[in-house]
């Protein structure tokens, strides 16, 4: 059975997740369709994708009670509910909520919060999460357009989500080594605390609360965890020292016909669209899709797309926004009393069918796609069920293949994960 089944709360942390876990050597397995019918002996980690982040909270209860039902069929050594390290939510939750369900459901009566990832620069300390050094409530992340983070206080916020007591296991704890932080867990949750949030400012400081929390049958927190439970648990005989290792791709001389689709406004990758060297960018009028059909929309994109690639190019279609403009376009919206969540879909439904025509029409075997709500629709949209993570383009950025055919190569990246290059690496690396 596996060592780890993890719920991730949408597709690009999902693959973040798959991805950080097969960059330790583990053979890891991404679910996109929770009726997959997988084997859970060819598997060390599987990690089911969601879009829990961003539904109703009571919709994302059902949704998470069934996975949880699955995560413990039959039951693995640990399960992970895993969240975006810079704790997307709202007041409301989702993250909460999702919590709650597992102490009902698994029988377990505390967790730990560990939504730190150094390895990207979000950090915790004395409870306040930082990204890059900038608090989280003044850095972009507090414009997000459906889960604006307006506190930095991860125990004021999450509190807000929960009737559960919240707690903190405080950096000069983490400095004394694994022994006192479980110490300080288990203090917190024989007081009736049920929610530890860890203090975390480097990988020193990951590894040793994956020391302390490696037995635990129930975790919570970004994919930094998964890049340490590994090693431990090959020296604690629960995984297989012989067992998978990462492959080595190197860059592929004429890379295939690729399309890239971005549909995130974060500001990485914005970056990573002006840095995209060797594609030819398609901008989505925006405007267009505040009303009427989008057909018309995607047959003209998907006429563009065929040019570019008929032309040798590869074409980078999006709808990426800076600040300025995303709010102006919403303003319109909101006009025509289309909430920032309907805008939003309209586009993930956009980008959906410009990849199903990218496959079916002209033939791309290669996606490329920036934005964590847009890769869900995008694997939607394609008929995904689960892909295979052969290796990391940048941390928490995985190039998947699609299973059982392995016809169809995709990279799904979180809005800020990535370097600059990120689209010029995905296209070229071999798969």
């Amino acid at each position: 059975m596996p060592a780890l089944v993890t719920i991730a709360d949408d597709f690009t942390g999902a693959g973040d997740q798959a991805g950080m876990l097969a960059e330790a050597g583990v053979r890891s397995l991404l679910v996109l369709d929770p009726e997959y019918p997988l084997d859970p002996r060819q598997w060390d980690a599987v990690t089911y994708a969601s879009r829990l982040r961003s539904v109703p909270a009571r919709e994302a209860r059902s949704v998470v009670a069934d996975l949880y039902a699955r995560a413990g069929d039959p039951l693995p050594h640990m399960i992970q509910y895993k969240y975006c390290s810079t704790f997307d939510s709202t007041p409301e939750g989702n993250i909460g909520p999702c919590l709650d369900m597992a102490g009902d459901m698994l029988a377990v009566s505390g967790t730990v919060v560990v939504p730190a990832l150094p390895v990207n620069g979000r950090t915790t300390y004395m409870g306040y999460h930082f990204v890059h050094g900038v608090p989280l409530h003044e850095s972009p992340m507090s414009r997000h357009p459906l889960n604006p983070m307006a506190d930095s206080n991860l125990l004021r916020w999450l509190g807000l989500q929960t009737p559960s007591a919240v707690g903190l296991v405080n950096h000069d704890v983490v400095r004394q080594g694994p022994e006192r932080v479980r110490d300080g867990l288990e203090a917190l949750w024989e007081g009736g605390t049920v929610y530890a949030v860890v203090d975390c400012i480097c990988q020193e400081d990951v590894r040793c609360i994956a020391e302390a929390v490696w037995d635990l049958p129930f975790i919570s927190g970004s994919s930094a965890l998964a890049m340490e439970l590994p090693a431990i648990w090959r020296e604690k005989d629960i995984l297989d020292p012989e067992g998978g290792r990462p492959k080595t791709l190197i860059a592929t001389g004429t890379p295939p016909p690729t399309v890239a689709l971005s549909g995130s406004c974060a500001a990485q990758t914005l970056r990573q669209v002006e840095h995209a060297s060797g594609f030819t960018q398609i901008r989505v009028d925006t405007g267009s899709l505040l009303g009427g059909e989008l057909a018309p929309v995607a047959g003209e994109l998907t006429g563009q797309m065929a040019r570019v690639l008929k032309g040798g190019g590869f074409p980078l279609v999006t709808s990426s926004q800076p600040v300025e403009e995303r709010a102006e376009l919403q303003a319109r919206a909101l006009a025509q009393c289309l909430s920032a969540r309907d805008l939003g879909l309209r586009i993930e439904q956009l980008m959906g069918m410009l990849a199903k025509a990218a496959v079916e029409e002209l033939g791309v075997r290669r996606v490329l796609v920036a934005g964590g709500e847009t890769s869900g629709a995008v694997c939607e949209a394609l008929g995904l069920r689960a892909v295979e993570i052969l290796a990391e383009i940048d941390p928490g950025v995985p190039l998947c293949r699609s299973v059982p055919d392995g016809e169809l190569v995709l990279a799904l990246k979180g809005g800020n994960f990535g370097a600059d290059d990120f689209f010029e690496k995905a296209a070229r690396m071999g798969g």
